[in-house]
């Protein structure tokens, strides 16, 4: 292994850890935390750019190959198309940021197989986020107004879901026991926030742990016990909708007012449905009175399916579920309820345009393909 310089694992830490510090952006899209993580790319893409595009002839790089496909060469071309002939509503800048994630995540897959130290980047990573958001609280009050909910210096609350979701599982895989410290601290801080989103990807963390322990069984085989666990739980599922269905929708919609979300989620279906192969390329095509507006459908598959097609997400939600189910084979139920939780918070906010987005996935598509298969070495770090 290659002894890595640890600006890399600094810049990329503090990058994510700003990334959520969406008011201070001086330039459109770009701020603190795109140049860092700008930098780390450059940084990782001197050592490593020949295996950057390599593509083997196999599962791994198939995905690899796909993403990079789809993003540099049919997204860009789809894109203009729809930019020059139509009013769709087309952001080609944003090319850049799924282009410079792509860059990211794979030149991560081979860094962290060459020694890189994510342990590091997540306590970075960590200081910023939680530090940062508590000295908003003490000393910059008027963000916190309680009639409101806290978001800080994100421009949007729901930022700070994904973030700390995505730092909650960084945490539980590669700083345990930092974990058992700062989640706590990143808990009241969403919870600050007031995301509804927040408080259930909690309950799913939870009740996923408590579930695995009771019903996962390493009497059955794999296969077997994922076909028992299958009925069990949605034997679970119907019983409760049953009985708590009224009071399950009442809550639904006392926290989608009006109904936007669901409109949004529509209509976004039914754009992507329109061009289900190739998308209409970068922006946002959703609407709530009406499809082809300029919203996001503010859920990670569908804004991904709206602008690329189906089978993007479809892969991007595999290398989820993939590490979800290698993580629940090895006995490492508490990432299993973080992953989804990573998976819950991503179905409220676009979070595929944000890089820590496409750091995680560099992880799962790592343990997926490249990880031993031992319980140490899926997250007990």
């Amino acid at each position: 292994m290659r002894k890595h310089n640890s600006l890399e694992e600094i810049f990329l830490g503090l990058g994510l850890g700003f990334g959520f510090m969406t008011k201070l952006r001086f330039f459109g899209p770009v701020g603190v935390s795109e140049i860092l993580i700008l930098l780390t790319i450059l940084l990782l893409l001197k050592k490593y750019h020949k295996a950057l595009f390599s593509f083997t002839k196999d599962l791994k790089g198939f995905i690899k190959g796909y993403l990079f496909f789809s993003i540099f060469i049919v997204s860009p071309i789809v894109t203009a198309v729809y930019y020059t002939l139509s009013d769709l509503n087309t952001m080609p800048y944003y090319l850049i940021s799924f282009g410079m994630g792509w860059m990211l995540s794979f030149l991560l897959v081979v860094a962290i197989r060459d020694g890189f130290d994510m342990a590091k980047t997540t306590l970075w990573f960590a200081l910023v986020f939680v530090l940062g958001n508590i000295i908003v609280m003490i000393f910059f009050p008027s963000l916190q107004d309680e009639s409101i909910r806290f978001s800080g210096v994100a421009k949007n609350p729901n930022q700070l879901l994904f973030y700390g979701s995505s730092l909650s599982l960084l945490l539980v895989i590669y700083q345990k026991k930092l974990a058992f410290f700062l989640l706590p601290a990143i808990t009241y801080i969403l919870i600050k926030s007031g995301s509804d989103a927040y408080v259930l990807t909690l309950f799913v963390t939870v009740v996923a742990y408590i579930y695995l322990m009771i019903f996962f069984s390493k009497k059955f085989a794999f296969g077997l016990n994922i076909l028992i666990n299958f009925i069990i739980f949605t034997s679970i599922l119907l019983y409760v909708v049953e009985i708590y269905g009224d009071v399950l929708v009442a809550l639904w919609s006392k926290a989608d007012e009006g109904g936007a979300r669901i409109a949004l989620m529509k209509n976004a279906l039914t754009v992507a449905l329109h061009s289900p192969l190739f998308g209409y390329g970068v922006g946002s095509f959703s609407g709530i009175s009406a499809p082809y507006g300029r919203w996001e459908a503010h859920d990670t598959f569908l804004d991904f399916a709206m602008q690329f097609g189906f089978f993007f997400p479809i892969i991007t939600y595999g290398l989820m579920f993939g590490y979800f189910f290698k993580s629940v084979k090895f006995g490492n139920f508490f990432v299993s309820g973080f992953i989804l939780a990573f998976i819950v918070a991503s179905m409220f906010h676009f979070t595929g345009r944000h890089f820590n987005f496409w750091v995680e996935l560099a992880i799962f598509y790592y343990y997926i393909f490249y990880e031993k298969n031992t319980n140490d070495s899926m997250g007990a770090r």
